[in-house]
């Protein structure tokens, strides 16, 4: 099974994911389209298999044989399962959003609030135009959970992040470059995530402290990461994922804290 869709295949972080128990994940308002529920299945089986919320496993120790299983399903079968077993929250943008007013469900944030998690992955259109959403995630990283930026629609302007996270980080393009893990990528993405010696790929180029990727005649990668003790925050930047495994990298990227 494809987890993204092209003619990239899946990256070995599923077939060997970090053996140790989690927190479960919080994925909130990114797109709900095929395509990027499919970025997210690696982090789904991970989280079905280890959270520490999760019921799947009761009674079995055979991760093998459910992994197999897993591995098996499609998005959609595993966002089910997710929800079932408590193993992780997938919130998409239309599940957020009131979809009548269009603006955040603030019953359902204040959802999301009593949980305890390990990481949480968002778009980064909330801090742009979703201050109540920039609250939440804000606050959550606060009290220790890691955060994972994703530029579904890109901005040029990174103050918003440097505010609320307090990076050095600024946008130096937005291109098509050749890029390769660096030694902090090797050590927090690994070959893992990552098994290309290089790729041509597009992407928003960012420079600052903790870039994780060298690029060919531009200074800036298209992956950030600042670790704080156990915490972390890092921003994706990669556009395409016919070129690049999202799954992989951004689950790598949940445990920053860790390696």
């Amino acid at each position: 099974m494809n987890y993204i869709s092209g003619s990239v295949q899946k990256s070995p972080a599923t077939t060997q994911p970090p053996g140790y128990s989690c927190k479960p994940i919080l994925m909130i308002g990114l797109p709900s389209h095929s395509d990027w529920e499919e970025n997210l299945s690696e982090i789904l089986v991970h989280c079905l298999l280890y959270s520490t919320t999760s019921t799947y496993m009761d009674g079995s120790n055979d991760y093998g044989a459910k992994m197999k299983r897993l591995m098996s399903l499609g998005s959609k079968e595993l966002i089910k399962l997710s929800h079932k077993h408590k193993a992780s929250v997938v919130w998409s943008e239309e599940d957020i959003l009131n979809q009548q007013t269009m603006e955040v469900d603030m019953v359902r944030l204040r959802e999301l609030e009593k949980g305890d998690y390990q990481a949480i992955i968002v778009d980064d259109t909330c801090f742009m135009r979703e201050p109540d959403i920039t609250r939440f995630v804000s606050g959550q990283y606060q009290k220790g959970v890691s955060v994972v930026i994703v530029a579904i629609e890109g901005f040029y302007d990174l103050s918003p992040l440097r505010n609320c996270f307090d990076v050095d980080w600024n946008l130096s393009a937005y291109e098509r470059n050749t890029v390769r893990l660096n030694k902090l990528g090797k050590k927090i993405i690994g070959r893992e995530a990552f098994p290309e010696a290089s790729v041509y790929t597009k992407s928003h180029f960012v420079v600052g402290e903790g870039e994780l990727f060298h690029t060919n005649h531009r200074k800036g990668s298209p992956v950030v990461t600042v670790v704080r003790g156990s915490k972390s925050v890092s921003y994706f930047g990669f556009v395409n994922w016919r070129d690049v495994a999202y799954g992989g990298i951004l689950l790598k990227l949940c445990f920053a804290g860790r390696y």
